[in-house]
């Protein structure tokens, strides 16, 4: 029971932070605790056997194990509720689950803020960050957004017979990428198929038997949340 409680508390904390969580944790402890001290006070003027009884009574106010166990359940049940309301939610994305922006979140290839695609690892998109680059489109993705990316990590441009050099010299490159950039925020439930008007022009997204398709390109890993919008990882390049 702990173990798991303490698996909900760290869930709750990487979610809304140390604060929000140690406010219902103390709240729900603390009044606990209050609740047993008035049982408490009040059996002292009974009978022998009544004192004998409310002894017998598991008391969570003089147990702290008790109060911190409760303490993080009523936490993590707040947390899981708010998941729940905001999931229901139909097309929204939350933007507090991550903090960064596209140029921030694009170079976390390890730690808490990377992306992994099925067994491989985390990805990395050192190609399309210096694709994006040399395009002049990194202020772009800096905008309040809200923006949808499909992004290619490395193994999806070598998959395309693409190193980072035949991109930086490629004389469509910032048509191409455009083509990855998307106005507004695109997420799962709005796949289907339909001619979705990137920056870079008209890109066919359609549902297949090896999953949802950007023209050739195959969506991964669908909505990864950014501050300033949503990120699809594709395993190949949209091409005009």
């Amino acid at each position: 029971m702990p173990s798991k409680m303490s698996g909900l508390v760290l869930a709750g904390i990487a979610a809304y932070g140390t604060s929000t969580v140690y406010t219902a944790f103390t709240a729900v402890g603390g009044g606990l605790a209050g609740l047993s001290t008035g049982r408490s006070v009040s059996n002292r003027g009974t009978s022998s056997s009544s004192q004998q009884s409310s002894r017998s009574e598991p008391s969570f106010g003089t147990s702290t194990t008790g109060v911190c166990v409760l303490g993080a359940a009523a936490a993590a049940l707040g947390v899981a509720a708010a998941g729940r309301r905001s999931a229901g939610r139909q097309g929204e994305v939350s933007r507090a689950a991550n903090p960064r922006k596209f140029n921030e979140q694009l170079p976390c290839s390890s730690g808490p803020f990377s992306v992994t695609v099925g067994k491989a690892g985390p990805s990395s998109f050192s190609i399309l960050i210096a694709g994006l680059e040399k395009a002049g489109l990194t202020s772009a993705l800096d905008g309040d957004g809200p923006f949808t990316l499909f992004a290619p990590d490395d193994k999806a441009f070598e998959a395309a017979g693409l190193t980072a050099e035949a991109v930086l010299a490629h004389p469509d490159l910032v048509t191409i990428l455009k083509m990855h950039v998307l106005p507004g925020a695109i997420v799962a439930k709005g796949f289907k198929n339909q001619t979705v008007e990137t920056l870079g022009g008209p890109v066919t997204m359609r549902k297949g038997v090896k999953g949802v398709m950007m023209n050739k390109a195959v969506i991964n890993k669908a909505d990864v949340e950014i501050a300033n919008g949503i990120m699809h990882i594709l395993g190949g390049v949209i091409l005009p």
